[in-house]
């Protein structure tokens, strides 16, 4: 069946610094309509900080992964 609703496309950015746990460098704004959506990696302080830290500098989304193999989604 098709997926219904209205989705989001984006532009992914990486966050600098990548750990997003201090307030990013640069600000960003949406490019042809295009929602910023920042790319972040895992670690280094709590989920909301990064996720806060990614808002204030202008991002409509955050990705925030794990670059370590622990072999279990769910521990």
């Amino acid at each position: 069946p098709a997926v219904v609703g209205s989705g989001d496309c984006g532009m992914l950015y990486i966050a600098e610094p990548l750990n997003a746990c201090i307030p990013l460098k640069d600000n960003v704004s949406a490019e042809g309509g295009r929602s910023p959506i920042a790319l972040i990696i895992r670690g280094g302080c709590t989920f909301e900080d990064k996720v806060r830290n990614a808002q204030d500098a202008g991002f409509k989304a955050a990705i925030v992964y794990d670059d370590e193999d622990s072999g279990a989604l769910v521990s």
